[in-house]
């Protein structure tokens, strides 16, 4: 019997929802890897370039949604305001304050991601940029593989 385009759609639909829980499942291990690195993380996460979170693990501190978003526009700015100054582009961007520190990665993919990673202030900044570059790159080296 010959499936209908509903149908036909339908397959699409879930196969696409199975990929996409796949690729969360993958992510999350990774960032899980990240945090086993450094435990002082507080947050963790990868976005898509329009801000829609696809895998955290956070201390439910912020909503990831907004979080997301908003550190995708933070780290699209920084990479604009490089380029703009005749800079190279920007590596990654930081955010530090007395309370903490967030840094920001660009996740070479065939879609643009961000990672963003949240410490405390007790946490050294030097190590919190080197785990989550080593994230951002092993992530970018498992989405070129699928």
């Amino acid at each position: 019997m010959q499936q209908t385009t509903v149908e036909l759609l339908l397959g699409r639909l879930e196969s696409s929802h199975r990929t996409e829980n796949s690729l969360g499942v993958l992510l999350t291990e990774e960032l899980a890897r990240c945090k086993q690195r450094l435990p002082d993380l507080r947050t963790i996460c990868v976005s898509t370039a329009d801000g829609r979170p696809l895998a955290e693990l956070e201390s439910g501190q912020a909503d990831a949604r907004r979080i997301a978003a908003m550190a995708n526009s933070f780290l699209t700015l920084g990479e604009t305001l490089a380029k703009e100054v005749k800079l190279s582009g920007a590596d990654y961007a930081t955010v530090c304050t007395s309370r903490g520190n967030i840094v920001l990665f660009r996740i070479d993919a065939p879609k643009p991601l961000t990672l963003l990673a949240m410490a405390g202030s007790d946490t050294n900044l030097a190590l919190l940029l080197v785990a989550t570059r080593d994230c951002a790159t092993r992530i970018g080296a498992l989405l070129a593989r699928r």
